[in-house]
């Protein structure tokens, strides 16, 4: 017994990589921080519902709608909600994907692509929070960074004039222009 012991506080002592850092889950862990199963939400834009957002090869894109591909599904993950919210008093989310546990992230500004990046639940992180507004028509919402509201999702080029939505189109931020590819519905499966 002794022997055994003293091998086991020997290997335990040894810094022995079977440790897992806190909040840093390896792939296929868990990612929602302990909270139950949440169900999943579908996010698209009036311009043309056949489309759901997704992840595609780490890019954020709209893909034809299809509730059987799991990248179209995501997680609103409302932990900060109380606590975060935008000028407006509208409560923040995170919106995280159930296959990549990747959070969509602010874009560089502007026309630039929303990202979607490593979400770490412990830490609050302004860059992976929206908010939707009011309702815009029809039930459908503008989804905005958090602390800069006058930047909204916007299927991009996804408006009649520049050809519409179509498979592959790519989420950026823009300022209003009361399109339709800027007004969204998340809605559960």
């Amino acid at each position: 017994m002794d022997g055994y012991h003293h091998h086991h506080h020997h290997h335990g002592g040894s810094g022995g990589g079977g440790y897992v850092t806190p909040g840093y889950a390896p792939p296929g862990a868990r990612y929602d921080g302990g909270l139950p199963p949440q169900p999943t939400v579908r996010i698209f834009c009036k311009a043309n519902e056949n489309y759901s957002l997704a992840v595609r090869d780490g890019h954020v894109v709209l893909a034809t709608a299809n509730p059987n591909d799991d990248y179209q599904h995501w997680i609103k993950d409302m932990r900060h909600s109380t606590s975060v919210k935008d000028e407006e008093g509208y409560p923040a989310f995170a919106l995280i994907n159930k296959v990549t546990g990747q959070a969509l992230k602010h874009s560089l500004g502007q026309s630039h692509p929303v990202r979607a990046v490593p979400y770490n639940p412990q830490v609050l992180d302004e860059s992976v929070l929206w908010t939707e507004s009011r309702d815009v028509g029809h039930g459908f919402r503008c989804i905005r960074m958090v602390n800069n509201i006058y930047l909204n999702f916007d299927a991009f080029h996804g408006d009649k004039d520049h050809g519409g939505v179509h498979d592959g189109t790519s989420l950026v931020l823009w300022k209003w222009c009361e399109g339709d590819n800027q007004r969204w519905k998340i809605v559960p499966y």
